[in-house]
């Protein structure tokens, strides 16, 4: 009797799940470091080879300086053309790892246990952890997983793929949009759909219409030429770190709000679909809290989705002299600060910096693209180094464009339970360069919410794998 496709592809992963963990455990065991190329190479190669071995038609491009773009096809040319974005590169490792990074570990609760072969049990609880298990090598295991599946079902896919395999998505992507216009004859599709990023706090699915993008900059305040004796000099020579402190203080009030001049100008509000969207999705503010450990958030009563509509101003790191067993009694010379703005639909990073510029101007300050000359220490009480990254900006499909209803459809089917349409990912994702291609884009993600993405011990639940394939499995079999 025939049986629909989801079921035959539950099956057939059910059966070979052990297989499945141990194609991505090879994968997994790849150093995939971002701006390692020798490393990137290696796995642009395994990553076309897989999806090679099912029957796709792939190429590893590579321009000068850049990590390979990884780019294909599956299907026949006459379907509806979804395209799959995917990045293989990962964060670096840092340091706080229970296991080795590039060892793939499962585990159960705090048990390792040994990888399956075959006739063993394999558990939906269990966790693989890995870099990149979850950001972002799980999609291309469980479309894998979706493809064999199919196969063992004598199942035909009702749409065509197209591919677009990021190296760089960690760095910022910053060769992605020379790539897409070099190959945009190839990457022609009906939608683009981006596989990264975890599902719901909630633990609901998601599809999710947008990310923020984002701007930067390193601030350096300049104080004397050298070091100076704390008991000799301090109280008469200027602090840099105090200039900073006070400095960094002027770029938000007591409520949590950006009180530079202009800064919420630009940004565009949301739609009656995409303020439908956000009314829908359910609370989580009070377990996130828990999780992370603080007792409430910086605007009181605020929703986390709802802030997410808006641009952000983060101190990201701060640096001035030594702490702790290091400390040394001295006035510092320089004090710096790491700044990300994460942009909202609407906001333009050059807009924002040039702001930047002129709150830092308008609290006294003379702002430099350099080191300050003698000349200009003498002359300017307070000196700061403006280093800017430009960034790139937001970037949002419309809640009511008409195959997002489709795929929050069949991300409810896969995973039964209602999926959440979500306007926006606080993180940032190259859906800036994506756009280019002008198709509809929408991303998608698999992974559980606690997965530790970008810290040690990153982990993928086995259940979300499963997730991922179940979805690829409809996104492959049902016509949008």
């Amino acid at each position: 009797m025939h049986r629909e496709p989801l079921d035959a592809v539950r099956s057939y992963r059910a059966r070979h799940a052990w297989r499945v963990l141990a194609e991505f455990r090879e994968l997994l065991a790849l150093s995939n470091v971002t701006g390692d190329l020798p490393a990137l190479r290696r796995n642009a190669a395994a990553v076309a080879d897989l999806l090679t071995a099912r029957g796709a038609r792939m190429e590893v491009v590579e321009h000068a300086g850049a990590a390979p773009l990884v780019t294909g096809r599956l299907g026949t040319g006459d379907r509806p053309t979804l395209g799959v974005y995917v990045h293989y590169d990962g964060q670096p490792v840092g340091t706080g790892w229970h296991s080795p990074p590039f060892t793939p570990t499962l585990r159960d609760g705090d048990r390792e246990v040994p990888f399956p072969g075959p006739g063993d049990a394999v558990h939906d609880d269990w966790r693989l952890y890995s870099r990149a298990a979850a950001d972002d090598k799980a999609p291309l295991i469980a479309l894998a997983t979706a493809l064999d599946g199919l196969r063992d079902a004598g199942v035909e896919p009702a749409v065509d793929l197209v591919f677009c395999l990021d190296g760089e998505e960690e760095s910022g992507s910053p060769h992605l949009a020379g790539y897409l216009d070099a190959l945009r004859g190839r990457l022609r599709a009906d939608a683009w759909l981006v596989f990264d990023g975890p599902v719901h706090h909630s633990g609901a699915p998601q599809v999710v219409l947008g990310v923020r993008g984002y701007c930067g900059f390193e601030l350096t305040v300049h104080g004397p030429t050298r070091e100076l004796h704390s008991g000799h000099f301090g109280n008469w020579v200027p602090n840099p770190a105090l200039t900073l402190a006070h400095l960094l203080a002027t770029f938000k009030d007591e409520h949590g709000n950006v009180t530079v001049q202009g800064f919420y100008d630009d940004t565009a509000p949301p739609g009656d679909a995409d303020r439908a969207a956000l009314a829908a999705l359910p609370p989580v503010e009070d377990v996130l809290l828990e999780r992370v450990g603080v007792a409430g958030p910086e605007i009181p009563d605020s929703r986390l989705a709802d802030r997410l509509m808006l641009p952000s101003f983060n101190i990201r790191g701060l640096r001035a002299g030594d702490v702790g067993d290091a400390a040394r009694n001295v006035v510092p010379a320089t004090a710096s600060a790491s700044v990300d703005i994460r942009l909202a639909a609407g906001d333009r990073p050059e807009r924002m910096l040039r702001r930047v510029r002129e709150h830092l101007t308008a609290h006294g300050c003379l702002v430099l693209d350099r080191d300050p000359t003698d000349a200009e220490r003498r002359a300017h009480h307070r000196i700061v180094r403006l280093d800017a990254a430009l960034g790139y900006p937001a970037v949002r499909t419309p809640a009511g464009t008409p195959i997002v209803r489709h795929l929050a459809e069949l991300a409810t089917e896969a995973a039964g339970e209602e999926a959440l349409t979500v306007p926006g990912l606080g993180g940032s994702l190259p859906l800036h360069a994506l756009s280019r291609l002008d198709s509809p884009l929408v991303i998608l993600p698999i992974a559980n919410a606690d997965n530790n993405q970008h810290a040690a011990d990153e982990n993928l639940l086995l259940r979300n794998l499963w997730y991922g394939v179940d979805l690829f499995t409809l996104l492959l079999t049902r016509r949008p």
